[in-house]
């Protein structure tokens, strides 16, 4: 007995773990929906806005490290999801965008069919590892398997899965395709890194995105603990060793101590991380002879030069690395050094709490967050100063949308973070530019019962872009946001709702809520001059 299309496609997704997908109905993929009505092992949950329901699917993925789904439809459909992809194609985010098109029969012949846009695929070029386009019933099955394989397969990043509208209703082949990735080629001068590190006076070691995606929180922090390394990280990276531990010393792009402390470093060992340009080189970090360890050579070289490169399973790199290593002759006094580095790291942040309020929202909302506890970020000057100043614990549990540097991804982030981790509270911190692109989400809170809490910060401006025209032009411009009553707005969707405008205050709204079953929105009332990039 032969399946529909629909039935292939929501098998497979089955077979591979999938439990929950992110979506809109419309009218070229509603047998996928009659399929979902009729399939309740996969949870859907109806968003408002493509690009949100992609957000929600990218913070669902990142959180529980598993494969995000959205689905959406032909044409307008497909292209509301651009703004999320690029952003998840950024930070290697596991998703799978499933979208419909017009009927095969029709595809290319510029009849001028709803949502026709001829090679509709190409709009995610730059942005996904593949493109699979299904032509035929016969490949259905096997394309689908190829897309999710391809979303694992070395550095995860999203993949474009195109289905025409009528094979979803046509029968395929009845096989259930295996979802296994395949094992990644290995290259590179192993016994030349580990010369490198043994002969070291001090070694550095920088994570990034890739290595919490690979799950090397343990390995990276035996190795530093086997070298006496101090551990730096990109913003994705944070938290892959605990900020608390005593090598850790957080965001790599900080200045001050950070900064002299890396200066002291003569050979660093990059493991799963691009080392982007927009990561730490243009905040004038500069490192010393380098060991870069990454999925592929995609990004070796471009910013850093490498002496050694090592490409490939970078869990087994890492596993291999740590095999042939033993402690350090150097050790003690290795360890010595760190921990006077580490106390003058947090004099230095002590240092800077007495002059910046910053730090005390921080902290307000770090007392209230278990270690395990999520914040997601958006691109908003608090969440700038959290990227550098925010204790983070476990790996994973700081989510911020560095991909692309959109604005509007928190709420919708967090969102997918909370279904993906329901035992833990999750916090959303965004100002009132990003959260009015998808604050129409709120009702996907409530229709769903996704208990997050939404900071918003309100000083009704565009405040980054505010202080770049004060600090390149002398004065602002068109950077001023009339907004609505943000607590009126919460209560129209039935939601509780509080305005705070001190760490006090803010700190005593998030005892109330984090850790109930709530969504509850905190509107922010302060200004934040600028982020903390130039001085810090």
């Amino acid at each position: 007995m032969k399946r529909t299309g629909a039935e292939a496609l929501i098998t497979t997704l089955e077979a591979s773990g999938v439990k929950v997908v992110f979506g809109i109905p419309s009218i070229h993929n509603l047998p996928l929906y009659e399929v979902l009505r009729k399939r309740p092992s996969i949870r859907h949950i109806l968003c408002r806005q493509e690009t949100m329901a992609a957000h929600m699917a990218d913070g669902y993925a990142r959180a529980g490290d598993r494969l995000g789904v959205v689905i959406t439809s032909t044409g307008p459909g497909t292209g509301y999801v651009i703004p999320a992809v690029q952003e998840a194609w950024g930070s290697n985010s596991p998703l799978l965008v499933i979208t419909t098109n017009i009927p095969s029969n029709k595809i290319r012949k510029g009849t001028g069919a709803l949502h026709e846009l001829d090679h509709q695929d190409r709009l995610f070029d730059n942005m996904s590892k593949e493109r699979v386009v299904v032509t035929s019933p016969d490949e259905l099955a096997a394309s689908v398997h190829k897309a999710i394989c391809a979303v694992f397969a070395g550095r995860p990043g999203p993949v474009y899965l195109e289905i025409p509208t009528d094979l979803l209703r046509k029968p395929v082949p009845d096989r259930l395709e295996d979802v296994t990735p395949q094992t990644e080629r290995m290259s590179g001068d192993m016994e030349k890194a580990v010369a490198f590190l043994e002969t070291a006076r001090q070694p550095l070691i920088i994570a990034g995105t890739d290595a919490v995606r690979a799950r090397l929180s343990d390995d990276i922090t035996a190795l530093a603990e086997t070298l006496g390394a101090p551990v730096i990280t990109s913003v994705g990276g944070k938290g892959v060793v605990p900020e608390d531990h005593p090598f850790s010393f957080g965001n790599g792009a900080r200045q001050g101590m950070v900064r002299e402390m890396v200066g002291a470093c003569d050979v660093a060992l990059a493991v799963g991380t691009r080392l982007r340009d927009v990561d730490l080189k243009r905040r004038g970090l500069t490192l010393p002879r380098l060991i870069h360890m990454d999925w592929d050579d995609e990004w070796v070289q471009r910013n850093f030069p490498a002496e050694v490169v090592l490409t490939g399973d970078i869990a087994s790199h890492l596993k291999a690395l740590l095999a042939r290593l033993t402690p350090a002759p150097a050790l003690t006094t290795r360890q010595d050094w760190l921990r006077g580095r580490k106390a003058a790291y947090e004099a230095e942040r002590q240092s800077i709490m007495g002059t910046q309020k910053e730090l005390h929202y921080l902290d307000g909302i770090r007392r209230n967050l278990p270690q395990d506890g999520i914040l997601v970020v958006d691109n908003t000057i608090l969440g700038y100063w959290a990227e550098y100043f925010y204790p983070c614990h476990r790996p994973g549990t700081f989510i911020g949308a560095k991909g692309s540097s959109i604005i509007g991804f928190s709420l919708a982030g967090a969102m997918g973070a909370k279904l993906a981790c329901p035992e833990k509270p999750v916090v959303a911190l965004i100002g009132d530019g990003g959260f009015l692109y998808g604050s129409q989400e709120l009702a996907t809170c409530v229709r769903h019962g996704i208990a997050v809490t939404i900071i918003v910060v309100n000083d009704h401006r565009f405040g980054v872009i505010r202080h770049l025209q004060k600090t390149y032009y002398g004065e602002p411009h068109e950077c001023d946001l009339l907004n609505p009553d943000f607590l009126g707005l919460a209560r129209s969707f039935g939601l509780e709702g509080t305005r705070v405008t001190s760490p006090r205050t803010l700190m005593d709204a998030l005892e109330e809520t984090v850790g109930t079953e709530e969504t509850r929105l905190i509107e922010l009332r302060d200004t934040f001059p600028e982020p903390p990039f130039s001085r810090y």
